[in-house]
């Protein structure tokens, strides 16, 4: 009844009111949205494109604010290539790749070789004079022009234009030009100035374009250079130092590429010297590495083991990817080398996930392969499309990473203003429908209004959009780069979020006060957490609580006694601490720390130098040596004669000379010894091979010093007869009594009363310096005063006592013009009995000083003793002549000993 009479009412002519509601409601409604439909058809695909990315681009919440950014900085001298090229006067029949060039032919092959695949390549002159050639040529030809070049100066200044409120702080060879052409936001070191800039020749073409045969498929472009400063070892220390000067919450490294074309020897040095300051970089602090052009496998091979894993972030391009799935067995290695925009997209995602497979980092934690690996991201970009790809929660926003990314590509390249949404310079090349990921059987279907794809593969997250190409681009240089500035600047970096979540930062005051809230006021957490649910939480963060995260968060920073004192230190600042100038090298697993031990005076026989003289870098040493010393060294240690090489004058340079030597033998033999070179220590004046083992002096320097040391050193030996003896003690032995009585003697006979502990050699066993009186003494009442062993040493004057005084000033004086460096491993003080400072001014001091003081080496081998985990020893090596060293390790400790080894000369 209720349905016969209800329905027919509601369309009565007493309802006209609520009919009319209706038809308003509908009518808009209807007309809105085929309005917003006939609006969306309307826009070209272009339009459509930018549109959609602009409600993909939102900033993230914490911007960084402080970008320290290096290594290469130089002018780009931009030209047209096909014409500079045929007006060298030079023929090619055919294209090749070379590594690098050495004559204007050379160039012509190898700029056919990218040029008739339309890639963009980087490969260096190694003739400075054909580069200089080349430079004229270029200089002379028509429309060209200057702009500011490099891969660090060009990210340093697209981010100073656009992200105003990063300060940006650029560190690489910076000249006159370059100095004007940069943004003038942009801050920047004087330390790295140079008169004259370094210039890279750009080689442009269109595509279309034709040299000789070949037509270029794509727009692209050659560079190439003769640099003398952006791979030099100055700016790369200056590089380091800034950060830690700067304490930047973004690192960007670029021009690693540059390395390539220096001798084998330099480039394995400075790729240590790289990846030893990686791994003192905040963890908290993301480092992004910013690839260049690769061409030399060996090297790239280093490159992608030794420096890749220890990065964040990784900005790269098709032919950088596919050559380094080339070189390393990655998948699809046969794409190499490729056309600009022709490797197909499943390809690239299958690459990119092996590398970030292969050298990322492990969310787990359990795979002892990859300590301190740090890379999570990778900004993939080619001319048609880029990709972003993500593992773990360090990394967020990536899609409006890649959206501002993709939006600035073309409108580079074709010089297009940021208002400009519609162009005919601006195309789509891309297919309607293909495979993204043929493992997981992802499909892209192109939608204009909705480009953007993204998916998970296990825990890797892949995004993918299309990019609109430039027609016919204007400039090709810099939008790599440009494009990996920008997604890096809207990407989220949540390490500090999570550090602070993490369980270790739960002191157990925080926890006793997680427990004990009181019951006033009780919140989300205060009513139903108890502190296992919140230990869970941090320990799982992907774990899901019935409260918000945020409360989580603001329960922790109220109770945190470190939240707290992080924020004080903010507030208020922090007390400056003594610098102990340890280096932490904790990433590194115990067993593979080596410690080198170095021998002082005393060590010395007739043949050193015989089983290392075949070593290039070795014999190197000994001729270096020679020309400083003005004597032939190496003849003086193979044929002595013993007499003089046991003078102090002969003695201690010879001991140095040779330790050093074998220290290069012991480098040659195994590439790894400096790489995982945790400490360096040196008895007596081995301490200065030490020095050069630890970077802080070169081996000229150090050899120089050690000359004037051993001159004045044996200038004060005539001043009275003296020694030294060894002497063993137990506890009721009355050593300190014996020396007292030994100088009464000697004041008695109105002689020098020197008498006094030069070296701490292991427990119970000292060397004792001394008058020849004060020394006679002690022998013939070494009973009375219950001395174990006494034994006279073989040596000409009381080393390390008061009788070397004046040689003091002497060896600081020739300190003063010495440039010292800041050590790449812990050097151990003879001085201080401890690891060295970081600050030159007190190693200066302290080798100065350990000439008139004892050498404490029982403590520095307890140091090294202390290194130990779970009887688990680093690898020492006693190098150089003699085996004191390792005697005394033995009587230290036998289980240290075991990892003994001596590598002589």
């Amino acid at each position: 009844m209720f349905s016969e009479t209800f329905v027919p009412s509601i369309f009565s002519y007493k309802h006209r009111l609520l009919h009319l509601s209706v038809l308003f409601f509908i009518v808009p409604y209807w007309y809105s949205h085929y309005n917003e439909q006939h609006r969306l058809s309307s826009y070209s695909v272009e339009t459509a494109m930018f549109l959609s990315w602009e409600r993909a681009i939102v900033k993230p919440g914490a911007m960084f604010k402080k970008a320290v950014i290096g290594f290469n900085c130089n002018v780009d001298l931009i030209v047209s290539g096909v014409r500079v090229v045929e007006a060298l006067n030079t023929t090619c029949s055919e294209g090749k790749d070379q590594e690098s060039m050495e004559s204007l032919a050379d160039l012509h092959q190898t700029f056919a070789h990218f040029f008739q695949r339309g890639a963009a390549a980087e490969r260096y002159m190694s003739s400075e004079e054909q580069f200089n050639i080349l430079v004229n040529e270029a200089e002379a030809s028509t429309r060209s022009h200057h702009h500011i070049g490099g891969n660090a100066a060009l990210m340093a200044d697209r981010i100073a234009a656009n992200f105003p409120s990063t300060e940006v702080y650029l560190v690489g060879p910076i000249g006159p030009r370059s100095q004007a052409l940069i943004h003038p936001s942009v801050k920047r070191t004087n330390s790295t100035r140079i008169l004259k800039d370094e210039l890279h020749v750009i080689l442009e073409y269109k595509q279309g374009e034709i040299l000789g045969d070949w037509v270029a498929p794509s727009s692209s472009r050659f560079i190439t250079s003769h640099d003398h400063f952006s791979g030099s070892m100055v700016v790369m220390e200056m590089f380091f130092k800034a950060i830690a000067q700067f304490r930047p919450d973004l690192v960007i490294i670029t021009g690693v590429h540059l390395l390539e074309f220096q001798s084998k020897e330099m480039r394995q040095e400075k790729m240590r010297l790289i990846k030893r300051n990686l791994l003192q970089i905040n963890p908290k602090t993301p480092i992004h590495l910013e690839l260049g052009s690769l061409a030399d496998e060996a090297f790239s091979t280093d490159v992608i083991s030794k420096i890749l894993p220890y990065v964040d972030s990784l900005g790269i391009n098709e032919q950088e990817l596919t050559f380094l799935s080339h070189i390393a067995d990655g998948p699809y290695r046969e794409e190499y080398p490729v056309q600009a925009g022709t490797v197909h997209v499943h390809k690239v995602v299958e690459m990119l996930h092996w590398l970030l497979k292969t050298y990322g980092r492990d969310p787990t934690g359990q795979n002892p392969n990859k300590v301190g690996y740090r890379l999570s991201r990778i900004h993939f970009h080619c001319l048609t499309y880029h990709i972003m790809v993500s593992s773990g929660t360090d990394w967020s926003n990536l899609a409006a990473g890649l959206a501002a990314g993709a939006r600035i590509a073309g409108r580079l390249s074709c010089n297009i203003g940021a208002n400009t949404m519609d162009s005919e310079l601006l195309e789509i090349r891309t297919a309607a429908n293909f495979v993204l990921d043929k493992k997981m059987e992802k499909h892209y279907q192109f939608e204009s209004h909705n480009p953007i794809a993204s998916w998970m593969r296990e825990d890797v997250l892949f995004v993918f959009t299309p990019v609109l190409v430039c027609r016919l681009p204007s400039k090709t240089v810099g939008i790599d780069d440009a494009i990996s500035a920008t997604g890096l600047l809207y990407s989220q970096f949540y390490r500090l979020a999570h550090e602070m979540l993490s369980p270790l930062r739960l002191s157990r005051l925080s926890i006793r006060l997680i427990r004990r809230k009181p019951p006033v006021e009780k919140g989300i957490l205060d009513e139903g957490v108890t502190f296992s649910d919140v230990h869970n939480v941090i320990l799982t963060p992907t774990t899901r609580l019935p409260y918000p995260e945020e409360e989580l968060r603001d329960h922790l920073e109220k109770t945190s006694s470190e939240i707290m004192k992080e924020r004080n230190k903010q507030r208020y600042g922090t007390r400056k601490k003594k610098d102990l100038g340890l280096i932490d090298f904790s990433h590194l697993p115990i067993e593979d720390h080596v410690v080198a031990l170095f021998p002082g005076q005393g060590a010395q026989f007739v043949g050193m130098g015989q089983k290392v003289v075949e070593v290039p870098a070795a014999k190197r040493i000994f001729d270096e040596a020679s020309e400083v010393l003005g004597y032939d060294m190496l003849k003086v240690c193979l044929e002595g004669p013993r007499q003089k090489l046991e003078q102090t004058l002969y003695c201690q340079p010879a001991v140095v000379t040779s330790s050093v030597a074998a220290f290069e033998a012991l480098k040659a033999s195994d590439p790894s010894i400096e790489e995982n070179l945790t400490d360096a220590a040196g008895f007596s004046v081995g301490e200065y091979a030490a020095l050069v083992a630890g970077k802080c002096l070169s081996f000229g320097d150090a050899i120089r010093i050690v000359k004037t040391r051993a001159d004045a050193m044996s200038e004060c030996g005539k001043l009275v007869k003296s020694g030294m003896v060894t002497v063993r003690v137990k506890a009721t032995s009355k050593l300190d009594k014996a020396m007292t009585d030994a100088r009464k003697v000697a004041i008695e006979k109105r002689e020098l009363d020197i008498c006094e502990v030069a070296n701490y050699l292991y427990c119970g066993v000292r060397v004792i310096g001394g008058s020849e009186t004060c020394l006679k003494f002690l022998e013939d009442n070494q009973d009375k005063y219950k001395i174990q062993v006494l034994k006279r040493l073989a040596v000409s004057a009381a080393f390390h006592t008061r009788q070397m005084e004046s040689a003091v000033d002497k060896v600081a004086q020739a300190f003063r013009n010495i440039e010292m460096h800041r050590p790449v491993c812990n050097v151990y003080s003879n001085y201080t009995g401890k690891v060295m400072s970081s600050k030159k001014g007190d190693v200066r001091g302290a080798v100065a000083k350990q000439v008139n003081s004892p050498v404490r080496w029982e403590q520095i081998q307890q140091f090294l003793f202390r290194k130990h985990q779970n009887e688990v020893f680093p690898r020492f090596y006693e190098v150089g002549p003699g085996r004191q060293l390792g005697a005394m390790l033995f009587q230290t400790s036998k289980k240290m000993h075991k990892n003994y080894t001596h590598f002589s000369c």
